[in-house]
């Protein structure tokens, strides 16, 4: 671009022009509109972004970098001009909000205001595209970042408890989401333990504030499950739980993390990290319901199985009393009998081997003097007393001699 030709009115001291003010201001002006007499296109990270605008529109600044090589510079949206609407509804049909941190690019027309002497951006129209792929491009760096070092799958690894019934929420307790999900796991009538950490769920605080609940909650004992809750929104809202520090929050917690964030067909990095993704924070609040339920099923088939069982066994052990009760009964009388039966059978041989039994059939027993069964002529001699018991009595007598077989 050629150099502006010097005035002929400005006044030169040494050959360098000498401004008033107000003539500095109206040369920058005209220097603005000379270099940028189309406008410009400008990207940058949103700061100071207010939740919503002045009467007039919105004012905020767009930066790059940060601590001490941060640079920025302010923008203007107005609202009286129709860029605002412009601006806003060009943006809802891309599912994008404007929020701090977001990297967005804007056409502006470039304009310096010369009473404060401040160059002017005014926002016209804005590049969804170009905040699209970037949301997704970090996304896509941070989820690779995560499954690389194997992050995506610490907490999943974690055992779920049998019954979950200690719930630690991070959500915040305006949030229709929220509420929905409470109203389930009440209705359930099942004695859930709530403890809410209410926080911000989008805007500046919503990261740090989420990222220091989770925190929180690993650190306690009486947890059983975390579950981190938030609605629908638009895809830069929810671009809140595709940070970082939330995702590392999760990795580290000491207990399985639940989510339900945003709707059916979004999946945060938050989702892609945690133990358990759901659809929605009512699903979330389902999933966990349904958890307690199967326990309890599996209790009531347990305890039927436990009747069934001791009913069967009561039954046996029933026939096995009966049956013994009736050996009871036979047995002893059987033995008695078979016990009568072999004692008549010995009385019978004891009678049959009785001596007078014997003695009955024409047979004598002899003793000698001693008293001993004469067996043999040598258990006596000549002139011994011997007794003969016969059937009928005995026979005294005295040995005149003895005398053996050959």
């Amino acid at each position: 671009m050629p150099p502006r030709e010097k005035s002929p009115d400005i006044e030169l001291v040494d050959g360098v022009p000498v401004f008033t003010v107000s003539s500095f201001n109206a040369e920058l002006k005209g220097l603005m509109r000379a270099l940028f007499p189309d406008g410009i296109w400008i990207e940058g990270e949103i700061e100071g972004m207010k939740d919503r605008p002045h009467a007039t529109g919105h004012y905020f600044s767009l930066i790059d970098g940060e601590g001490k090589s941060k640079v920025k510079v302010d923008v203007k949206l107005f609202s009286n001009s129709g860029d605002l609407a412009r601006v806003t509804a060009k943006l809802d049909r891309a599912d994008i909000g404007m929020d701090n941190g977001l990297r967005m690019r804007f056409f502006c027309t470039v304009d310096f205001y010369a009473q404060r002497g401040e160059i002017s951006l005014i926002i016209k129209d804005v590049d969804t595209q170009f905040t699209l792929g970037d949301i997704a491009a970090r996304r896509e760096a941070l989820v690779k970042k995560l499954v690389d070092a194997g992050l995506d799958r610490k907490n999943g690894m974690l055992a779920l408890p049998r019954v979950p019934l200690r719930l630690g929420i991070v959500s915040s307790s305006q949030a229709a989401g929220y509420i929905d999900a409470l109203t389930h796991l009440r209705e359930s009538g099942l004695g859930f333990t709530i403890l809410l950490a209410d926080v911000n769920v989008m805007g500046e605080q919503a990261v740090a504030q989420v990222s220091a609940a989770i925190d929180a909650f690993s650190r306690r004992n009486d947890i059983d499950l975390v579950l981190v809750m938030r609605g629908g929104g638009s895809r830069s809202d929810l671009a809140t739980f595709d940070d970082e520090r939330i995702a590392m929050a999760i990795v580290g917690c000491r207990h399985p993390v639940f989510t339900g964030i945003g709707h059916e067909i979004d999946t945060s990095v938050a989702d892609i990290v945690a133990h358990t993704r759901c659809k929605t924070p009512t699903a979330c609040a389902d999933e966990v319901i349904g958890l307690v339920v199967g326990f309890l099923d599996e209790l009531a088939s347990a305890a039927d199985t436990l009747a069934v069982r001791t009913s069967a066994a009561v039954q046996r052990g029933r026939s096995r009393i009966a049956l013994c009760s009736e050996r009871l009964r036979t047995r002893p009388r059987a033995a008695i009998v078979r016990e009568r039966n072999r004692a008549d059978v010995a009385a019978r041989t004891v009678r049959l081997l009785d001596p007078v039994h014997v003695l009955a059939r024409g047979w004598s027993i002899t003793r000698n003097a001693r008293g001993e069964v004469v067996r043999s002529v040598a258990d006596t001699a000549p002139g011994e007393r011997i007794v003969t018991l016969l059937a009928d009595g005995e026979v005294r007598s005295t040995v005149d001699s003895t005398e053996g077989k050959a």
